[in-house]
């Protein structure tokens, strides 16, 4: 397979993605075991009740499944809907017991592992799907999930006045690099990117004929990158903080700042970005681009 046909860490040797998305999910249905689901979030109008639910399966209904239902079929290539997804879900499910919202949680992990294991995954798993930030290949979607968790379980924590695990963290950092890798991949952009965390240190190379190779970072780094705390970094890159603000108060770095310009297209193809208006600031201003997407 050449790098312009590969599919990030889908096709990096020895990265054992099945254990890394399910090794989130079982902490942060460790963490939500010692929540109060009563507690407020930072998200205006969600305590973390809301924020359990929608990540939860209820009688077949989850985000999971919403995203499998356009696999091999035009629905691909239009963005999902997520926020109205979630208030709907949210909206029925308003009544249910923390046992139930709890039980809910565990199942979106149990169908996870048995897509994983299933052939629709290996058979499949390259083939584009539906995500909120347009077609992707449906194992980056899967492997995203990590992402979304460690952002979720930084609320969570926020809340219940506990620390995120660190395992989320780092998991987050390698579905965020290999997600911005595929976003920029798809957008035609021709760049090595690194996104480096004191907790976990991860690069991307895009290519204009398509394809995105995803790597662990060993050593001291090179090149375009930007680089921080991971919770500073994935929080910028959720819309939770503001990138303009982290990098002014050198909570985050940026390195060879005009490598960073390639990625610009992102913002054109993917309007619907959190904090849109940071990022557009901070990519004319400072030449760089400091978060992609959240769901």
């Amino acid at each position: 397979m050449t790098s312009a046909s590969s599919h990030g860490v889908i096709d990096l040797p020895g990265y054992d993605l099945a254990a890394t998305v399910l090794d989130s999910w079982d902490a942060f249905i460790e963490l939500v075991e010692r929540a109060d689901l009563t507690a407020r979030t930072r998200l205006p109008g969600w305590t973390v009740r809301e924020v359990v639910v929608h990540l939860g399966t209820w009688v077949g209904r989850s985000a999971l499944n919403q995203v499998l239902q356009t696999v091999g079929t035009d629905a691909a290539r239009q963005p999902l809907d997520a926020d109205g997804f979630n208030a709907e879900l949210v909206k029925a499910r308003a009544g249910a017991s923390d046992d139930d919202v709890r039980a809910a949680l565990r199942q979106s992990r149990d169908d996870v592992a048995a897509l994983l294991a299933s052939g629709l995954a290996q058979e499949r798993g390259r083939e584009l799907v539906a995500s909120v930030t347009g077609p992707l290949p449906l194992l980056t979607v899967v492997h995203a999930e990590s992402y979304e968790l460690a952002i979720h379980a930084l609320d969570i924590a926020d809340a219940a006045d506990v620390d995120c695990p660190e395992v989320l963290l780092r998991h987050g950092i390698a579905a965020l690099a290999d997600s911005t890798g595929a976003l920029a991949a798809r957008a035609g952009a021709d760049a090595t990117i690194g996104i480096i965390a004191d907790e976990a240190a991860w690069s991307f190379t895009s290519y204009e004929a398509g394809g995105w190779t995803t790597t662990p970072v060993t050593g001291k780094p090179h090149g375009p990158r930007i680089a921080g705390r991971a919770k500073d970094l994935l929080e910028a890159a959720a819309g939770r903080a503001e990138p303009v603000r982290l990098l002014a108060t050198r909570r985050l770095k940026i390195s060879h700042p005009a490598g960073l310009t390639t990625l610009a297209p992102i913002l054109d193809e993917v309007p619907g970005l959190p904090g849109g208006k940071g990022l557009a600031l901070a990519a004319k201003s400072l030449g760089g681009l400091t978060s992609l997407f959240r769901r």
